[in-house]
């Protein structure tokens, strides 16, 4: 779309419609990613999504791209006739180039991760951008696609061509001198860009490469962020620096490489430094655009115009996903949460009636005993109350059907109020107060009672709670926390007479208690191994139950015996233990609740005395559960676990019955796609299963395991800027109210919420809504902070593999292959292709010079494909296989990375050493090392451990103690055979740890206990103390938006906190993008020479 005809619409359409076009009365604000012309004339910039274009000298800027997208990063072609930026238009953000007076966009790159323009090449023919792919086969180092370390730096012709490789390895914010021969760039990092104040290795710096002879040189050698280098008209380098303490403009001549500092402001960071030809600076300063004229002494602020299309109100939408679902004891209806906001629709989907309308969030439904109110948390100005919204008319039975409902207050204060929780009785709720106690609140006379106390709980995320009545509603089964690492299931009477005793006193995590609906169990999974999230969220958990009463115990056991010896089933009117499971929030649906309690099943009441006595395990080997629970024979017992998609995307569900009496599995269902973090419910007939999927809800028959898909769509009409604002909020109060220190780093956060509110009028997508976060977060200088936006791909844009790794510097027609990864689709037995061989076609498609077989693969995962190769000779051959996805291709390249690193370990100590690779501090990295360690490396003399590029998790303390062993004894067959030392299961020799920057949370965890322990030498880069513990918290309010929330921290045993303070390494050695180039690791040459001194270059010593 050119400019002009922009223009020409804006005017035209002021006088019509129910919008407003203006000239901004204030001036216009969240001016973002400046990119002056090479001229000096004209700046473009980001403003709401869009790529704007004004005058140096200041005026009314103009839209160079249209809006409904986003669109960033300008940069200007050497003649100014052509501006490449970055836009999401197809999803990710890809590059594309239009001619700078306006005009129709190219688009240069066709891939399904996130891309970013940094410059023009000196002869203004191809485009640098930053992309995460495999790059080359051998001068590529980092882990692949590991943030923005993962990054390759690549070019692309403005007038459409193949993009080809420049440099293996990350290089962002690359700028040629005008004779192509040097190149600035800034090295990647872990830590989000918008972190201020921070002084550690972590911290990006700038860099220069030499094309010549390939040598990279630190410029900024220093401990605190420098960024965003462009040349000056002499030669010299101008960049960002916090030196000083905040983001400021420096100078560094390459003469004398004493860095020069050019600007002086404060209370912001100095942004996105651009300069022109003459020497003119630009950049963004507190969310305006500055300038800084060669020659001047202060910088000037551009005042800038913006005639915009505004659209105020709300604006009409659809849901068809949703995040919670609650069933109604009617089995009439099902309360659904989405956006942050509660709907309640009739089973077939049909009816679908709003209870709450933002803008702050609403969830946890619980719905009454007779279906007629629902109470529930709502967030309103800054604060958690409970709401129950009833039906009015006496003649209208449902909700989703109903014409009146009405909404009280049920409970509010000074704490927070959560988690609601309706009685069986319909009087009392029980709930969570200020995430860390729990109380009981008598509807009708507002009387409201403590029944745990704080200090027993930690609440890291805020749906961590779990609360159940007893059917009796005399008791609630809650969790209670010895410590941080250990969660055990407590009862507590509702009445607060008594303290919470846990039922099952043991050291590891109980989670999710429920009571089956006679009262006689109470069931709830374990997690035996120890192995764990921080949030509660276990790898894996066994199944198991507590009586609630010796009689409860009798007639479950007498249920065991009856195929056995003939017992007779138990006369109707006693009570049987039939149970439910895993139903969080409501007494579950499925078919006709009692209508009066006489009629009511018998209950057992629930005996403290001796319970932990009366515990049962009911699973046979642990499993990822989501649901478990008695089915309505009373001896059978359903688990549904979930584990991935291996035909697609996400999660999938399996659902497997057990007979305890005759020992017998089924599995009732499998492969049911699934939401993941999302309930599984059951009716309270145990006929039903129901759970959340991407295109609806799933109903499962527990009979047959057969399946209805269930459509339900909600009106989520809102207004986006009000929820906008929520959600700022939100992210805000619970930063407030969570971050690991309670004052907040020495932050004024009530002065920072000030500070960047005031941009909210300007921020209309979620990327910008993402940024904004990240800089306010920045402020409080931590680890885990920020914004991140979850965007996926459209299904026909995300990028397909064909598990090769290419020659990305190839030219010519096709793609030539470099490496087939192995387990990817061209590792088949009987496949002709080879290194060297050329990719021609997909399906019978040439392979395009634009975007090449890239291009092709998109939407084409778990497609078989015809791919026809050429070889070297010219010979050409058809072979058909079936294409991966882009994170299988990571899972291979992951893995490939690693076998080489190891590979050369053995080769190079003639196997005297082993190596393991902790991808991340996770159960997967532990067995994998565990089974490496004892499997292949038993009898090695040494072992060295790599965690570089490990994002982090929770291991450190299982991997510390896998590393800590000391041998004691051992035995052998005296007549020959193989030995054992013990303890079999702990490495009892010596090791040590390679670790880089980008060794990242628990990953710093792990290298500074390692060396307290003295367990062996640290090697390779100093490592940014960034142990805290993290909430990656999930929006619903505006769904695909996370962000950081660094909660817990975690000190040293001399008590100083681990988050913010380098761990230096015993034996230095710099991460070393010349050597890298070269197929050289130096940081893993130095830990074998510290393993085997004098013998780690050669086997002659071995």
């Amino acid at each position: 779309m050119k400019i002009g005809f922009v223009v020409r619409l804006l005017l035209a359409i002021t006088i019509c419609g129910a919008f407003t076009v203006a000239r901004a009365a204030d001036r216009p604000l969240w001016l973002r990613e400046p990119a002056i012309s090479p001229d000096g004339t004209r700046i473009a910039f980001r403003f709401q999504g869009q790529i704007w274009i004004v005058p140096a000298a200041g005026g009314d800027a103009l839209p160079l791209t249209p809006a409904g997208s986003h669109a960033g990063t300008p940069v200007w072609s050497p003649d100014g006739a052509t501006i490449a930026f970055a836009s999401d238009r197809f999803g990710p953000m890809n590059i594309f180039a239009v001619p700078a007076d306006g005009g129709d966009a190219r688009r240069l790159t066709w891939y399904s991760l996130d891309e970013k323009p940094s410059s023009f090449t000196p002869d203004g023919k191809a485009v640098l951008f930053s992309s995460r792919r495999l790059g080359d086969a051998v001068q590529t180092f980092a882990m692949p696609f590991r943030s923005e370390q993962g990054s390759q730096l690549y070019q692309v012709p403005v007038a459409g061509g193949r993009d080809t490789l420049v440099l293996p390895n990350a290089a962002l914010d690359a700028r040629f001198d005008p004779q192509g021969r040097r190149l600035l760039y800034t090295s990647a990092s872990i830590e989000q860009p918008f972190r201020k104040g921070q002084t550690s290795s972590a911290a990006r710096q700038v860099f220069l490469y030499d094309a010549a002879s390939g040598r990279h040189e630190r410029l900024t050698d220093d401990i605190h962020e420098s960024r965003d280098a462009v040349w000056s008209p002499e030669g010299d380098v101008y960049y960002l620096g916090e030196a000083s303490g905040s983001l400021n403009i420096w100078r560094l001549s390459l003469a004398d490489r004493k860095p020069v500092q050019v600007t002086f402001l404060s209370g912001d960071p100095v942004r996105s430094l651009s300069i022109s030809r003459s020497g003119d600076l630009a950049f963004s300063f507190g969310g305006e655009l500055y300038l800084l004229r060669r020659g001047a002494k202060a910088p000037e602020r551009v005042n800038v115009n913006i005639i915009r299309v505004a659209f105020p109100g709300s604006r009409a939408s659809q849901a068809a996903s949703f995040n919670d679902l609650v069933l109604s004891p009617t089995g009439k209806e099902m309360a659904l949460v989405t956006r942050g906001d509660i709907f309640v629709a009739s089973m077939n989907g049909k009816y679908v009636k709003r209870i709450t309308q933002g803008p702050g969030e609403a969830r946890d439904p619980s719905f009454s005993p007779d279906g007629r109110k629902l109470a529930y948390a709502a967030e309103r100005d800054g604060h958690w109350s409970l709401y129950e919204t009833s039906i009015l008319d006496v003649d209208e039975k449902t909700f989703s059907e109903s014409t009146r409902i009405e909404e009280k207050l049920l409970k509010t204060g000074e704490d927070d109020a959560m988690s609601p929780e309706y009685a069986p009785d319909g009087k009392h709720v029980a709930y969570v107060a200020n995430r860390e106690s729990v109380r009981v609140l008598d509807v009708a006379s507002k009387a409201d009672i403590e029944v745990l106390p704080k200090d027993l709980n930690y609440s890291y995320v805020d749906w961590s709670w779990w609360l159940s009545w007893s059917p009796d509603s005399k008791w609630i089964a809650l969790p209670v926390q010895p410590s941080q690492s250990v969660v055990n299931v407590a009862v507590a009477p509702a009445d607060g007479h008594a303290q919470a005793a846990r039922v099952s006193p043991a050291g590891e995590y109980q989670i999710d208690a429920q009571w089956s609906q006679d009262g006689g169990f109470l069931i709830f999974a374990t997690n035996p191994d120890g192995l764990k999230w921080m949030s509660g969220t276990v790898w894996s958990a066994d199944i198991e139950a507590v009586f609630a009463s010796r009689k409860a115990r009798d007639e479950f056991e007498k249920k065991l015996r009856i195929p056995v010896i003939g017992d007779s089933p138990p006369p109707q009117n006693e009570p049987t233990s039939v149970g439910s499971a895993s139903e969080e929030k409501d007494a579950p649906a499925g078919g006709s609740a009692p209508t009066h309690p006489a009629k009511a099943a018998a209950i057992f009441p629930f005996e403290p005395e001796g319970v932990e006595d009366r515990t049962i395990k009911l699973s046979q080997q642990p499993a990822t559960l989501v649901y478990y629970g008695f089915l309505s024979d009373g001896v059978s017992v359903l688990s549904v676990e979930r584990g991935p998609n291996p035909q697609g995307d996400g999660m999938t569900l399996t659902g497997t019955v057990r007979d305890l009496r005759q020992e017998r599995r089924k599995t009732l269902f499998s492969g049911l796609a699934y939401n993941p973090n999302s309930p599984v419910r059951m009716s309270k007939d145990q006929k039903k299963l129901y759970f959340l999927q991407r295109e609806g809800i799933t109903e499962v028959e527990t009979a047959k395991g057969t399946t209805r898909l269930i459509k339900v769509s909600a009106d989520t009409t809102r207004d986006e800027a009000q929820a906008r604002r929520a959600a700022f909020g939100q992210f805000w109060t619970l930063t407030k109210k969570k971050f690991y220190d309670p004052k907040l780093n020495g932050v004024d956060w009530e002065a920072a919420r000030s500070k960047y509110e005031r941009f909210l009028p300007a921020i209309v997508d979620m990327r910008d809504l993402a940024e904004l976060l990240s800089e306010m977060s920045g402020e409080l200088d931590a680890s885990h902070t920020g914004g991140r936006v979850r965007i996926s791909a459209p299904l026909a844009e995300r990028t397909a593999s064909l598990g090769l790794i290419y020659d990305e510097r190839y030219r010519g027609p096709g793609m030539r292959v470099a490496e087939t990864l192995t387990g990817g689709p061209l590792d088949a037995n009987g496949s002709e292709l080879k290194p060297g061989d050329i990719i021609r076609e997909i399906d019978g498609e040439a392979v395009p010079d634009e975007g090449g077989v890239r291009r092709l693969m998109r939407g084409k995962a778990r497609q078989l494909l015809a791919i026809t190769a050429e070889h070297p000779d010219g010979r050409r051959f058809t072979e058909r296989h079936v294409a991966v996805t882009l994170e299988k291709e990571q899972e291979l390249a992951a893995e490939r990375w690693a076998k080489r690193k190891r590979d050369y370990v053995v080769a190079k100590s003639c196997g005297h050493l082993g190596y393991v690779y902790v991808a991340n501090m996770d159960a997967t990295s532990y067995r994998s090392t565990f089974s490496e360690i004892f499997g292949r490396f038993q009898r090695a003399d040494g072992l060295v451990v790599d965690i570089r590029y490990n994002g982090g998790g929770n291991l450190h303390n299982q991997l510390l103690t896998l590393l800590s062993g000391k041998a004691y004894m051992n035995y052998a067959p005296l007549r020959g055979g193989p030995a054992q030392d013990e303890p079999r299961d702990r490495w009892t020799k010596p090791s040590a740890v390679i670790m880089n920057a980008a060794s990242y949370s628990d990953a710093s965890v792990f290298p500074q206990a390692y060396r307290d322990l003295k367990l062996g030498p640290l090697v390779g880069d100093p490592v940014a103390g960034t142990g805290t513990f993290v909430w990656w918290a999930e929006s619903n309010i505006i769904p695909g938006l996370t962000y950081g929330l660094p909660e817990l921290p975690i000190r040293k045993i001399n008590g100083s906190l681990i988050e913010n303070s380098d761990i230096a390494p015993d034996i230095a050695v710099a991460s070393d993008p010349t050597a890298w180039e070269k197929g050289l690791d130096p940081q893993l040459d130095a830990a074998m020479q510290a393993l085997l001194p004098g013998g780690a270059g050669g086997c002659g010593a071995h």
